[in-house]
């Protein structure tokens, strides 16, 4: 012990240790290795598990019953606990997570906070999985279908936007990358664009009952309010996108113009830079045939299959390998 009775910074880290052990009972969590996979027809983002590992640490949650109109579930928050920093999850590829389970639930982690150098313990925090998002894990083989999209709006169909060529040789061809909104690719550099089609009423009826065939198919006219979000555009490559999506409307009657598209100059700010993002907001309302979506996502399924993202440098927008 040191002079006037304080802790040493390593009596300190020793004494936090062995209060760590005492706490942990030498405990092992077994965690799952997941990878990223997407959907080449929507972007819908799933996890393929690719091995396990054991981590040694201290593990600590609490939980609480929530109740929401849609179920009723049991959310833990949770607290890992470890004496160096955990390689694993130091090293693993972006594109990666880790899920282990505990009593009833499974939980990953989404931060890792609270170092203290002098103690040199290292603290991750994260979540229980939700029972809604337990289909995200592919944890058996044959859950999902990859020749079938998961969405039913027009999400396929922009999308597809990525592929266009236009057909004159002075046309307007695309070059910006398209992503679902909230399934961009992480810590991805513009430019890029983010598609929205709101969720409660994006999507409306234009004719009252889908016409219905034998062959257990079905077809509706429907319209949709979409909003997309680019960053890294100046004025003449805004223009630009905004006319290659006239020109792919009119081209390949996957969707019809509605109503006058704009554009809008939108603000995003960081005050570490004092500066505002290179940021367009275009809102778009459009009508298309919900079987058309089915045409537009077989064609696509002939040029791609499932995706995975791997390990490389994320600032490449088009780093997706299919």
């Amino acid at each position: 012990m040191s002079v006037g009775g304080e802790f040493s910074a390593s009596q300190f880290r020793g004494a936090a240790l062995d209060s760590l052990e005492q706490l942990d009972l030498n405990q092992q969590i077994k965690f799952t290795r997941y990878k990223r996979v997407v959907l080449p027809l929507d972007g819908f983002v799933f996890w393929q598990p690719i091995g396990q590992v054991l981590i040694s640490g201290s593990l600590h949650y609490s939980q609480s019953i929530i109740q929401n109109e849609d179920e009723i579930l049991g959310l833990a928050d949770i607290t890992f606990t470890a004496e160096t920093q955990v390689a694993h999850f130091r090293e693993a590829p972006i594109n990666t997570v880790f899920v282990a389970n505990c009593g009833n639930f499974r939980y990953a982690f989404y931060a890792q906070t609270g170092f203290y150098q002098q103690i040199g313990l290292w603290h991750y925090i994260g979540h229980s999985i939700n029972p809604a998002m337990s289909s995200q894990l592919l944890d058996t083989p044959g859950t999902i279908d990859p020749t079938q999209a998961v969405t039913t709006n027009s999400l396929a169909l922009w999308l597809a936007l990525n592929d266009y060529v236009s057909p004159l040789s002075d046309g307007y061809s695309n070059t910006l990358p398209l992503y679902p909104s909230f399934l961009t690719p992480p810590n991805l550099v513009p430019p890029y664009a983010s598609v929205h089609i709101d969720a409660e009423d994006g999507t409306r009826p234009l004719q009252a009952l889908p016409n219905l065939r034998r062959s257990r198919s079905s077809h509706q006219l429907v319209a949709d309010r979409v909003r997309i979000t680019v960053y890294g555009l100046q004025n003449n490559a805004a223009i630009d996108f905004l006319n290659c999506v006239l020109a792919y409307s009119e081209f390949t009657d996957n969707f019809g113009i509605m109503s006058p598209p704009r554009i809008l100059d939108g603000k995003r700010v960081q005050a570490e830079l004092e500066a505002i993002a290179m940021k367009k907001v275009y809102e778009f309302e459009i009508s298309y045939d919900q079987t058309r979506v089915d045409t537009v996502a077989r064609g696509l399924i002939e040029k791609a299959q499932v995706a995975i993202y791997l390990a490389t440098s994320v600032s490449d927008p088009r780093y997706l390998v299919t």
